[in-house]
């Protein structure tokens, strides 16, 4: 007889459970909101002014501060990876490639300056996204390589160039010097293709930039 009540109760609890993820994702998202008008240093105050909410009511959801701010940096991190995923592909030509994948960079960044500013201040959801998109860009590298004979040169290949363009455009975004979006993008095609080219060269492959990359069987000797 005890049993439809234990069921009863589960089912109150996994209710009360997709209710609380329910209002912890409303709060994250109310919380981009604020950061992207207010910047990066956002108190939990203001967010929970946007949410429309006592500051107190946004605790019955996460366990502190930093719970709330953990969460929101993850939901950045998310929204970067699905830009993103579309560009790290192998489809076209060595610079139409690096183009089209510093371009998507550049126009979050700057459309979403603050929430990347946000992002970046968390070094764990920041090194997560970090290790994820250098990750796929490991992945896409590592074919090319291995017919080369090095692949484990993919990693670090692909941790120099996510690294450059992040540094690079970090420091943009805030000092822009004068150069605008379409020149930056042009420069950084250009050094990523220098790193690429100068380890392709370095094991004994020359690729055109300009003509789609062959397949990485035609590279082995």
């Amino acid at each position: 007889m005890t049993k439809p009540q234990q069921d009863a109760g589960d089912g109150r609890a996994a209710r009360w459970r997709g209710q609380r993820e329910k209002r912890r994702s409303e709060f994250v998202e109310r919380a981009l909101v604020a950061i992207d008008a207010e910047g990066p240093d956002v108190s939990v105050a203001t967010m929970a002014v946007y949410a429309e909410v006592a500051r107190t009511r946004i605790y019955r959801h996460f366990d502190d501060s930093t719970d709330l701010k953990n969460a929101v940096a993850r939901r950045v991190a998310a929204m970067m990876l699905l830009e993103y995923a579309p560009v790290i592909t192998v489809d076209g030509a060595p610079h139409a490639i690096l183009t089209r994948a510093a371009r998507t960079h550049l126009d979050w960044v700057t459309e979403h300056a603050n929430l990347y500013r946000y992002l970046m201040s968390f070094s764990p959801a920041a090194g997560e996204v970090r290790r994820a998109i250098s990750t796929a860009v490991a992945d896409m590298l590592h074919p090319y390589l291995d017919a080369l004979g090095a692949p484990a040169t993919a990693t670090p290949l692909a941790n120099a160039l996510i690294g450059m363009v992040e540094s690079v455009s970090a420091e943009w975004i805030d000092r822009p010097g004068g150069t605008d979006v379409g020149a930056l993008t042009e420069q950084l095609a250009a050094w990523a293709w220098a790193l690429v080219d100068a380890t392709m060269r370095s094991r004994g492959a020359v690729l055109d930039p300009d003509r789609p990359l062959p397949a990485p069987d035609d590279l082995r000797t």
